[in-house]
């Protein structure tokens, strides 16, 4: 079973920030996205812990793009 994703109209307008950085930094409002807006809270929890990850000095950010790179091959991401 799928989840439908909601069009951007649908979107709650506390996610609009999110959807426009997003849009900003990608082009568009990716389907995932699409399908967590339907619990925003959850949403914004998550965008939140990418963030911090993200942001984190932990781990030197080249092995994080790689460890990225290499998930969206095994999952067959078209970007």
């Amino acid at each position: 079973m799928r989840i439908k994703p909601l069009e951007e109209n649908q979107i709650s307008w506390s996610l609009k920030p999110l959807t426009w950085m997003m849009k900003r930094q990608m082009g568009e409002v990716l389907t995932p996205f699409k399908a967590w807006a339907y619990r925003p809270g959850i949403t914004f929890t998550m965008a939140i812990f990418q963030q911090s990850i993200e942001s984190s000095k932990v781990t030197p950010q080249t092995l994080k793009r790689m460890v990225c790179l290499r998930a969206a091959q095994m999952i067959g991401c078209v970007f």
